[in-house]
């Protein structure tokens, strides 16, 4: 065979089998115009997935819209089912919420797409309880009413065990056996939630107005404003389950020098645990500034209620509901414990504090009920009480609010030095009560931690 005939059987071959060089690059470039449709199609901003997925993200933001929606159905249907408070309806009684105490909340659900769903819901962070003559007070989830009036001190406990157990108690005057954390409702209109400028009998102030902040934060007012009062601890801090890093534990019979006491301080200590606001309990003492305001801030921290410690303005408007008493003198306090004050307990123990205010191992905890004996401070032995030992420093449902501990407070002193120092009051079982009753400021630095400093905790409802 010759070459030409050669090449015309190779031509006739490739026609009848196969494909030709051009044909193979004019398929290739036809399958890359197809997948770059097909890619596009699928994936660019209009393309199948992106689709699928606004698709998704308005079939979920859908399911959480209507999720809002049922949400404030439950709502106004549980409102609705609820019986409206009058002076007939029984204290304890969960009652219809007033429309101040609840609020509207915006959500904004937003997709991958930018696309925004707004959706308004009703929501609030207390319930309504009556507490007689057609008032209620409101109670933050996950608390109770135990008992008392708007006069008495009402009281709410975080044990549902206590739940309306002195509810029926005519005169609110509320015993101390229960098994939760305490608190007291201290009612005050927004007009008056201000500072009181602390005068004695002669008419000169207790503490100079220019050495401490007289303002009120607006956000503490705009919650006294809406619910009409505030939470404040029926007892000082007490121990509870706190325990320190260290050799160091609050409370210990152990040896120290002086009235300073630095290793109890969150400073040089790690705390744990929580402190507790119930009867009986050891106080904590030796606390500084910064150790009452971390542990007075752990407490409570929920999506309805929060703790920390009292402000100025709440001390001295707990100290005027506490005066509407007329045998409690807020400005003469000698109904609490404090030096030289003959006090009679009923309850607790008592620890004897030397008055170099050293304590000793020796020096145990001593269970002091007997209900006839009365302990009287002297110059050479003071008498530290166990929270709410003696109905003597009771007023208003509230216990130890004169004497026993100097309380820390969220105050600032306008004192012109440099160290950061913060405000105390109530006096201590250290002070005379003539010179330093419950109204009185004490400055001091923030990071002292005395044998007879503490604090008390408040709740701030959201």
């Amino acid at each position: 065979m010759n070459k030409k005939n050669f090449e015309k059987l190779i031509i006739t071959r490739n026609s009848k089998n196969g494909i030709t060089l051009i044909a193979l690059v004019i398929t290739i470039v036809i399958l890359v115009i197809i997948s770059g449709v097909v890619i596009n199609a699928t994936l660019g901003d209009n393309g199948l997935l992106a689709k699928v997925q606004e698709a998704r993200d308005l079939y979920l933001n859908a399911q959480l819209d209507e999720e809002l929606k049922l949400n404030e159905l439950e709502f106004e249907v549980a409102q609705q089912n609820l019986p409206k408070n009058t002076s007939e309806t029984e204290a304890g009684t969960i009652v219809k919420l007033p429309s101040e105490w609840g609020k509207k909340a915006v959500k904004y659900i937003s997709t991958d797409t930018g696309n925004e769903i707004v959706s308004v819901t009703k929501v609030a962070s207390v319930y309504a309880v009556a507490v007689g003559g057609g008032k209620s007070v409101p109670v933050p989830y996950k608390f109770y009413y135990v008992g008392g009036t708007l006069d008495s001190g009402v009281v709410i406990s975080d044990n549902e065990a206590d739940k309306n157990k002195y509810a029926d108690d005519e005169d609110g005057d509320i015993p101390k056996d229960l098994a939760g954390n305490q608190f007291v409702w201290i009612p005050c209109d927004a007009e008056d939630y201000k500072k009181v400028v602390w005068k004695n009998s002669s008419n000169a102030e207790f503490f100079n107005a220019k050495h401490y902040d007289i303002t009120t934060n607006g956000d503490e007012l705009a919650y006294v404003e809406k619910y009409g009062g505030f939470y404040v601890g029926r007892y000082e801090a007490g121990k509870g389950s706190t325990t320190t890093s260290g050799s160091v534990q609050i409370g210990a019979n152990l040896e120290n020098t002086g009235w300073h006491y630095a290793d109890w301080s969150v400073k040089n200590k790690t705390i744990s645990g929580n402190v507790a606001s119930k009867a009986d309990e050891t106080p904590y003492y030796h606390a500084d500034y910064y150790t009452s305001l971390e542990l007075a801030n752990r407490m409570y921290k929920t999506d309805y209620v929060r703790s920390g410690l009292l402000t100025g303005t709440m001390w001295d408007a707990m100290l005027n509901f506490i005066r509407t008493d007329n045998t409690k003198d807020v400005t003469n306090s000698d109904w609490g414990n404090y030096y030289n004050k003959a006090i009679t307990m009923d309850s607790g123990k008592y620890r004897i504090i030397n008055s170099d205010g050293s304590e000793t191992s020796t020096n145990v905890w001593t269970n002091g009920v007997n209900g006839s004996t009365k302990f009287v401070t002297t110059t050479d032995t003071r008498y530290l009480l166990t929270t709410g030992a003696s109905e003597q420093v009771k007023a208003k449902n509230l216990y130890d609010v004169a004497g026993n501990l100097w309380e820390w407070t969220a105050e600032m002193s306008n004192n012109a030095d440099n160290y950061y120092r913060m405000m105390l009051r109530g006096g201590s079982f250290n002070d005379y009560y003539g010179v330093f009753p419950a109204c009185y400021r004490l400055t001091c630095t923030a990071t002292s931690t005395d044998t007879n400093f503490g604090f008390r905790v408040a709740l701030f409802l959201k």
